[in-house]
């Protein structure tokens, strides 16, 4: 599956996914077409018997390809450009930015888990006020949101 996605990686629903570009409804069909329809990596039947039925096929291929480092930093460029934060905080961003990078999305309850915790035992809120901890949720909701037609 890795090797087909890789090969395909210009195709332009992939190329969306991977730099957070909100897809629609068509390009989830699209996806199923290359996906299904091409006999790469088989039958939909096959690819469910193997990774399961996907609720979101688009956050389920993301989360094989990751999200591009610049586009996950340009999701929090202007959260970032508002305020000055300190070193923990920027570190805690770019954490993040690092889990993006590499899993596509990252659900905020995992934000009070190791290793953000590391930072502060109440991991976002010990290191953000409200405001901000509220922001950056928001910000990962978008995230997901872009790659679930």
């Amino acid at each position: 599956m890795m090797s087909f996605l890789k090969a395909n990686q210009d195709h332009i629903v992939l190329h969306k996914l991977k730099h957070n570009v909100p897809i629609t409804e068509r390009d989830i069909e699209e996806l199923e077409r290359l996906l299904f329809e091409t006999g790469e990596v088989g039958t939909r039947e096959d690819f469910e018997q193997a990774f399961g039925k996907q609720e979101h096929l688009g956050l389920f291929i993301r989360s094989i390809v990751g999200l591009d480092r610049e586009a996950a930093k340009k999701a929090f460029s202007d959260y970032l450009n508002e305020h000055r934060f300190n070193s923990t905080q920027i570190q805690f961003v770019n954490l993040i930015i690092d889990y993006l990078s590499q899993n596509g999305a990252i659900e905020p309850a995992k934000l009070y888990e190791a290793p953000y915790t590391d930072f502060n035992t109440s991991g976002l809120d010990g290191v953000f006020q409200d405001t901000d901890a509220n922001k950056i949720v928001g910000i990962l909701n978008s995230i997901k949101e872009n790659a679930a037609a």
